[in-house]
């Protein structure tokens, strides 16, 4: 995937808090899976550091997610079909690292996966 406007990436990590968040808690091994899925993306690294600062002042879920529709949504130009279907699979990947996806994460996927679609 080619580099995207930094803007994505920030949004990236704030919806990956959102997922990891949705359940209701933030637990260390879904947090530590999340950091490695990031880690991984191209200039995963700013991903990882919008992730942390959600992570760090315990922003609600929802709040992480609105923010994550606003920067995909300023940036539609590049948030093309490609994208967005990397993006969900990222999630999907995160979700499944733990072994169980809870009915909240499917929720959420599901909900992402319309929402990039409306974009």
């Amino acid at each position: 995937m080619k580099n995207l406007t930094p803007n994505l990436y920030i949004g990236l990590g704030s919806a990956v808090y959102a997922l990891i968040k949705s359940d209701g808690q933030l637990h260390d091994p879904s947090s530590i899976n999340a950091r490695m899925a990031l880690i991984e993306v191209p200039n995963g690294e700013m991903a990882m550091q919008s992730f942390q600062i959600r992570e760090h002042y315990q922003t609600p879920a929802e709040e992480a997610y609105s923010f994550a529709l606003r920067c995909f949504s300023t940036h539609r130009k590049e948030l093309n079909a490609n994208v967005k279907k990397f993006f969900v699979k990222l999630l999907k990947k995160i979700a499944k690292a733990d072994n169980h996806i809870s009915n909240k994460e499917v929720a959420f996927i599901n909900r992402f996966q319309r929402d990039l679609q409306r974009i």
